[in-house]
Parts: C-alpha cells; structure tokens; sequence
C-alpha cells in the first residue's frame, strides 16, 4: 500500500493539472475565435467596399476571388433558391466559379438526392460539411469524379427576396484536406452578410441603370426567370397596378412571366414593358403607352426628325426618300394620332417623350 501510495498524484496536483489544461484550451479557443474574427473582419471590409465599386457582372467573381484568401477552395457554387415545403426545390440565380456550365444542369438532375443540400436548407445559417466519398448516392460520386470535387462546405440564409434562399457551396479537391470546423465557423459568419452585400450590389446597379435614364414618369425592376421580384421602385408599383389593379408585388402577374419566358417585350392595354436580360436576371422597364405606340418603326423615325424641327426635304434625305414619300407617311401619322397641324403632332410627341 505504501508503494502504491508513493506512485499516486496528489489530488490538488491533479486538480491543478485540469484547471491548467482547461485553461490552456480556453486559450487556445479564444486564439482560434479570435483568429476568425480577423480573418471574417478583413473579408467584410473587403466586400461591403465590392458592393459598391464593382459591376452587376463581376460582384460575384471579385468576392470569391477575396473569399479564397481567408477560406481556401478550388470551385464554387453560388445563388439563390426556393425551397417549398412540397415539391422540388427551384434555382433563381446561379453562379459558377471554376466549374463547367454543365455542372448545374447535372445537379438539377440528382438534387432530390443531395444529402448536403437538404442540411443546410433545413437549418439556415448552419454550414454543413461532407466528403464526397461518404455521400449516400453513386451520383454524388460520380460528380466528384468528373468536377475534382472531393469534399465540400454548403450553407443557406435567408435572402433580402422574399421567400428565397441564399447559397453558398464551397468545395476542394480529393488531395485537399476537406472543410473543417473553423471553415464552418467563417463561412456562418460572413454568409448573411454576402447575401446582404449581393442585394445591395443589384440595388447599386439597379440605381445607377435608373439615373441614367430620361423621363421621370417610368417604373423600374429587377426579376428573376420566374418573375419574382428582386429590387423595384415606388413608379414601377403604382405603373403595374394601372395594367393589373389587383397585383399586389412580389411576383409578377402570368403575362409578364410568359414575356420573361418567350424573351420579348410586353405590350399592354395601358403599358409597354421593356425586358433586358443581365446575367440570369432581368431588367423591367415600364411606361404608359402613348399614342405613338401605333406608329410604324418608320413613322416613328419620321416623327422624330419633326419634332426636332427637320423640314420635309431635310428628313427625306436622311431617309433616302422623296419630300412626297414624307408628305404621305405624315398624313398616314396624323390620322393614326387623330390630329391635324404640324403644331399638334410636336406636341404630342413632346407629351410622349416625357413619359
């Protein structure tokens, strides 16, 4: 007994030896927590900074680009989704970073399947992690294979567009090391402030598209593929419900949906709606339809040297025509427009061109 007595560690010494150890992990922790706080700090600057200085088409690049600094990975899957309670889930935007445009139309095919997914849409703001090779599905292994995908970091948060998701999927090769907890612990950090810097990169744009336009009596917005809408201002509501007065926001009404989808422009009974596609969203351009909407692409042209004080002989050399091929195409706008003096014709074209 008393050799096994002399052997044993006294209990205050071992005591001290836990509250050591314990503080030694405690500080280490503090290290590793304040270690991500700088590294998230830096990024942050960095990216509000981005939202502002750079384009609708390159805001996604540039803040992957920087997020490599502080998180390093190889590819990158980036956008927006809904995620109904029944049914599949639905991509509004999308961004690829060194990967091949096939790669989204393949996940389109096997994400009913995606493990990873259907974490981090169950727990928003949670980053999730897994290796390719412990994925339940042989897709998933496949995939891997063929896009050097050999583990990967997903996380989702709710997007400033109502009902909409924001993602973010990072991934690293097979001789990589794959994601761990601190990589979490970052991605769930800066997430809900990408999502916000994103939004405020389209709002910067959508801005700067506005400005630039002449007339102050048009509606703008920005929508996705399947006419949700992403950003829009007070004239483009108020223009909406002069066409539909029932629509209340959020998603377009089924006509403008068919316009997105068939790729043209919308013609109404009160409004023409302007379409221009920007990366896999659109620009909605709205204004009240005028009399001028029912001139031809020539009479309109025709119009337009009149009202800046072109005499019939100045307009059919422009046009490369006779002073009588002028004076017909002005009786055929004067009876479409119901007026009958050079004086109204300017007038109204005047109106128009305000609005």
């Amino acid at each position: 007994m008393s050799n096994v007595a002399s052997t044993s560690v006294p209990v205050k010494s071992r005591r001290r030896a836990r509250v050591r150890n314990g503080a030694a992990d405690m500080i280490s922790s503090r290290s590793r927590d304040g270690s991500l706080a700088r590294r998230a700090s830096a990024f942050l600057l960095d990216l509000y900074a981005m939202s502002r200085t750079h384009s609708f088409d390159r805001f996604q690049q540039a803040t992957l680009s920087r997020l490599r600094v502080e998180l390093p990975f190889c590819s990158a899957y980036w956008g927006m989704l809904r995620a109904p309670s029944e049914g599949p889930l639905t991509l509004h935007s999308t961004f690829v970073d060194e990967l091949p445009g096939e790669f989204v139309r393949e996940w389109e095919t096997v994400k009913h399947k995606d493990e990873l997914a259907a974490r981090v849409i169950a727990r928003p703001g949670v980053a999730s992690s897994i290796r390719t090779v412990d994925m339940n599905h042989n897709e998933f292994m496949a995939m891997g294979e063929r896009f050097g995908i050999g583990s990967a970091t997903s996380i989702a948060v709710v997007a400033p567009v109502p009902r909409l998701l924001t993602f973010l999927s990072l991934y690293r090769p097979f001789d990589e090391l794959p994601f761990d907890h601190d990589d979490r612990c970052l991605q769930e950090i800066i997430m809900p402030h990408v999502a916000a810097a994103w939004h405020a990169n389209r709002m910067h744009h959508f801005e700067g598209v506005r400005a630039g336009t002449d007339g102050s009596r048009k509606g703008f917005a920005v929508a996705d593929r399947y006419g949700v809408l992403h950003v829009s201002d007070a004239a483009f509501s108020a223009l909406m419900r002069s066409e539909w007065p029932s629509w209340s926001g959020h998603e377009l009404p089924a006509a403008l949906r068919s316009s997105i989808a068939g790729g043209c422009d919308y013609e109404g009974d009160q409004l023409t709606v302007l379409l221009r596609r920007q990366g896999d969203l659109i620009l909605l351009q709205v204004r009240r339809r005028s009399a001028l909407d029912r001139l031809s692409p020539r009479e309109a042209e025709i119009v337009g040297w009149y009202r800046e004080g072109l005499s019939y002989k100045q307009i059919a050399m422009r046009l490369g025509c006779s002073p009588y091929t002028i004076r017909h195409h002005l009786r055929e706008i004067y009876g479409k427009l119901g007026v009958c003096n050079k004086i109204a014709l300017i007038r109204l074209a005047g109106d128009a061109r305000m609005q």
